[in-house]
């Protein structure tokens, strides 16, 4: 079951400010904040298999650099089996106006297929 919940005041006040949020999320502990966003693209990027964006900050604003975390918020919200990728933008297209974490979630079944696994050991 996740930690997060629909925070309804957050989503409407989300939602006029921004046409591509679709729900704003807060975790019992009221630390967490979790914007999802559609992603509307048109061609040719339509055929990029995201399905949303995750923006996520922390209420205090304080920066969060724990991977394990953010791994954990992205399990809880997208699924465990979801593969999600964080992105660094040229400089030019950089807004940094908030300690926020942008992960951009596959469709499901769909991913970069990369992953680190321990080494393989020869008998």
């Amino acid at each position: 079951m996740s930690r997060f919940k629909r925070n309804e005041i957050y989503t409407l006040e989300g939602q006029n400010a921004d046409a591509t949020i679709e729900v704003v999320l807060t975790d019992e502990a009221g630390e967490y904040i979790v914007e999802k966003h559609s992603i509307h693209k048109p061609p040719p990027f339509d055929r990029i298999s995201f399905d949303f964006r995750l923006a996520i900050k922390r209420v205090d604003g304080a920066p969060i650099r724990c991977w394990r975390l953010l791994q954990d918020i992205k399990n809880d919200v997208a699924g465990a089996d979801r593969e999600a990728v964080e992105i660094y933008p040229p400089e030019s297209k950089v807004t940094n106006e908030a300690n926020m974490y942008h992960l951009w979630v596959y469709k499901e079944g769909c991913g970069t297929g990369m992953g680190l696994r321990p080494p393989v050991t020869q008998k």
